[in-house]
């Protein structure tokens, strides 16, 4: 399943399931070891004892620029 990272709450991650966000899954840190940063899109999976957490860059990074176009239409209104 693919998530957006959208904040952390102190010592647990919230994920909005994507492209709808509308489900969230939340992670505490020590059960992922991999570094985020909020809007990275991931693609999650549950083992055992901990979660496997791959950030999908190639798709973060398109969604960004996306983000920073729409944001730069907003300030030329």
């Amino acid at each position: 399943m693919k998530y957006v990272l959208d904040r952390f709450e102190g010592d647990t991650a919230v994920f909005l399931k994507h492209p709808e966000e509308t489900e969230q899954i939340l992670i505490k840190r020590h059960e992922f070891d991999v570094s985020l940063t909020e809007g990275d899109l991931v693609q999650i999976t549950k083992g055992e004892k901990r979660y496997k957490i791959v950030v999908l860059e190639e798709e973060t990074k398109a969604k960004r620029e996306r983000i920073k176009k729409l944001m730069e239409q907003l300030k030329k209104k």
